[in-house]
């Protein structure tokens, strides 16, 4: 088991490409990261939309896409900043607009409206490696990975050894352009992907390390 935990830890770094500092996370706001929908639920002239989307980067870039009541859609996109409770949108404009939030891994309260987080892309399932390639990824003699990301943003990340040990981490994941982090009581995990019907690549950043994974269900 000591061996494999060795293991784990040279397959997270590999994936995740560079060091962590103190573990801490790559932006520090993770959970704002990521798509956030309101859909009205009894949309009219009044209230003069039908569903909101948000979506903020880790480049302290948004974007606002508002569907009209006649399903046009307007658009607002800028800079942002975020403390522990306060966002600010369009730093890059005459007047910025301030707002009080709180959030969780998959909800987002902004102003007193409740956003919930959503895929843009098929990512949610059970995933099991077909093929693990690489120098880095071989040497660490790893025999299997296998991958459950739920669509409430919680994931199971199993890593099993050549000897069939195995270790396991679970906690909750973002999505981010082409991007896949997960985050963990002790760190956090960040591979590229890509998705193709249901085969789910991840690439090591800065290392050689690649996994296939289909879609077991």
């Amino acid at each position: 088991m000591r061996a494999l935990l060795i293991i784990v830890s040279l397959l997270i770094a590999s994936f995740s490409g560079y060091a962590q500092q103190k573990n801490k996370p790559q932006f520090e706001y993770p959970f704002l990261l990521g798509e956030w929908y309101v859909k009205n639920p009894s949309p009219d002239q009044n209230s003069g939309f039908r569903a909101i989307k948000i979506k903020f980067d880790s480049n302290y870039i948004f974007q606002i896409d508002v569907q009209k009541i006649d399903y046009s859609l307007e658009r607002w996109q800028g800079i942002y900043n975020a403390n522990a409770d306060t966002l600010v949108l369009g730093l890059n404009t005459a007047t910025p607009q301030i707002y009080a939030y709180q959030t969780t891994h998959n909800k987002l309260n902004l102003n007193g409206i409740t956003f919930v987080k959503s895929l843009s892309r098929p990512l949610a399932g059970m995933w099991s490696s077909t093929s693990l390639s690489g120098a880095d990824i071989l040497a660490s003699k790893v025999a299997r990975l296998d991958l459950i990301l739920q669509p409430d943003f919680i994931f199971m990340f199993r890593v099993s050894g050549e000897g069939g040990a195995e270790s396991i981490k679970r906690g909750v994941y973002y999505v981010e352009n082409n991007r896949l982090v997960l985050l963990y009581d002790d760190g956090e995990t960040a591979s590229h992907y890509s998705l193709v019907e249901d085969k789910l690549t991840l690439y090591g950043q800065g290392v050689d390390m690649q996994a296939e994974l289909a879609r077991i269900r």
